[in-house]
């Protein structure tokens, strides 16, 4: 079973591959839900990890309706990282009916410079029928789905889990649970059938003064990093399954 971690800085990125994860998302703004990360932070990273970093790409946060503008930012933010070592893209656009936005995804896929797999973030969770959207991904270009079953955390959304990797079988298209993964869930998800999870393993830290001085909105100014033993944690129990 594959373990990605979600970072926003470089040294998470080191702590995350030495704990064993076997592939990186990048991002910058986790407390955002994630945007698209600087080419400085990828070179940082791509300089110190070798397993596979796949960069977000998502120029704001909000919805996932992107007009002509973001679009076109989106699709030169995915040329310039894939042009510094990007191994993949994480991103999704929807439309103004919560579909997914096959012209923009097309836009998106005929422009990358190399052809590199593309995960469907958790926009996903806001389509109204899942079911549907897992052939037009497929068929568009994505290779995985990230996705909490559509509810606010896996744990909360088992059922419609079941049931969306059930059909992503069908389809061919790898479904992989995130959002509250940990050591409490991750034996069901496995006996579901999942090959593929999806984990920031962070914990809060303080960043001193700097919380105080610049009205830092996360509380007391700590951020999140990635935690080492939650890594090796997380492997050690799918090592066991």
């Amino acid at each position: 079973m594959l373990l990605e971690v979600c970072v926003d800085d470089a040294n998470s990125a080191i702590v995350a591959e030495n704990g064993g994860a076997n592939r990186i998302e990048l991002c910058s703004a986790l407390e955002l839900g994630g945007l698209t990360p600087s080419i400085g932070l990828l070179l940082e990273v791509k300089k110190h990890v070798k397993i596979p970093v796949f960069c977000m790409i998502r120029c704001r946060s909000g919805d996932f309706f992107y007009d002509s503008c973001e679009i076109s930012t989106m699709v030169s933010d995915a040329k310039l990282l894939s042009e510094n070592g990007a191994d993949g893209f994480v991103f999704g656009f929807l439309d103004g009916d919560q579909n997914v936005d096959i012209k923009s995804c097309n836009v998106f896929f005929q422009s990358l410079p190399r052809n590199l797999p593309c995960t469907f973030h958790r926009a996903f969770d806001f389509i109204s029928n899942q079911t549907n959207a897992l052939q037009m991904l497929k068929d568009v270009g994505f290779s995985r789905i990230l996705t909490t079953g559509g509810g606010p955390d896996v744990s909360s959304s088992l059922n419609e889990l079941k049931s969306l990797y059930t059909q992503s079988q069908k389809v061919a298209i790898t479904l992989m649970p995130g959002g509250g993964v940990n050591e409490a869930n991750i034996t069901v998800l496995r006996s579901i059938g999942f090959v593929e999870i999806h984990s920031s393993c962070s914990v809060y830290t303080s960043d001193g003064a700097y919380g105080t001085l610049f009205n830092n909105p996360l509380p007391n100014g700590k951020r999140k990093i990635v935690c080492r033993q939650k890594v090796e944690n997380l492997i050690s129990k799918l090592n066991q399954l």
